[in-house]
């Protein structure tokens, strides 16, 4: 049992309601159909992280949703007692996705290169996974909300993981591993290993996350298609 779970398709639709994907859906095309012109001529495609809150969050907002990137709080956008924490991440439907941060670590508490270069699993943990713990549990629902886009089409698939607090993980040795060149500690213990990559990455000084495209496109009842545009132009 994990403290992040999947959600299934009926269920991401039932959390935000059918009227909130119908206004997503326009909040997507809104901001991807103007960068159609450069990806036919093979133009690498941006666009901002916050596009995703904002998408988000305009789309909710007629069910009281607001933004909510601008403070400290782990969520991007708020509704009601929902706590959306949201994540833009690219790739191929059977790949593993690009990164997104879940934890910056400014702290010199959490001594990361010291406890890299010593494999001090536990005080990694306590630096990094402890706090970030702490604050997404701090009341209401959380979720993990992911903008899953396809690199070359720019469709969009969207996979949502709730916050079990029922499984919330404690430090064990088995549950974190460095890779051979001592670049990541991967973290096996709040998220399933087949569905997402969840790990400490000594570079940057942070958590990331990355999900495992091979599971959710073997597993439609996954995720909801959000976005894809024909060649009409008009949202999908």
């Amino acid at each position: 049992m994990y403290a992040l779970e999947p959600m299934t398709h009926d269920e991401i639709v039932a959390n935000l309601d059918p009227k909130t994907i119908v206004e997503l859906r326009k909040e997507l095309h809104t901001r991807i159909y103007p960068h159609k012109r450069d990806r036919d001529k093979g133009r690498p495609f941006q666009i901002a992280k916050e596009a995703w809150e904002y998408a988000l969050a305009d789309a909710t907002e007629w069910n009281g949703g607001e933004w909510a990137g601008h403070g400290n709080a782990p969520e991007d956008v708020r509704v009601g007692n929902k706590k959306y924490d949201v994540k833009g991440l690219g790739g191929k439907w059977t790949t593993t996705s690009g990164e997104a941060s879940v934890k910056q670590s400014l702290s010199a508490s959490a001594r990361i290169d010291e406890s890299f270069l010593e494999n001090d699993s536990e005080n990694l943990w306590a630096g990094i996974v402890v706090p970030w713990v702490d604050k997404i549990n701090t009341g209401g629902e959380y979720y993990v909300t992911v903008f899953w886009r396809h690199k070359e089409t720019l469709a969009v698939r969207l996979v949502m993981f709730r916050l079990n607090t029922d499984n919330l993980p404690q430090f064990t040795t088995d549950s974190c591993n460095f890779n051979k060149t001592n670049t990541q500690m991967i973290i096996n213990n709040i998220v399933d290993p087949e569905q997402a990559k969840l790990y400490i990455l000594r570079s940057k000084h942070r958590m990331e996350l990355r999900i495992k495209g091979s599971y959710f496109n073997a597993n439609p009842s996954r995720y909801v298609d959000v976005y894809d545009f024909g060649d009409d132009g008009l949202p999908k």
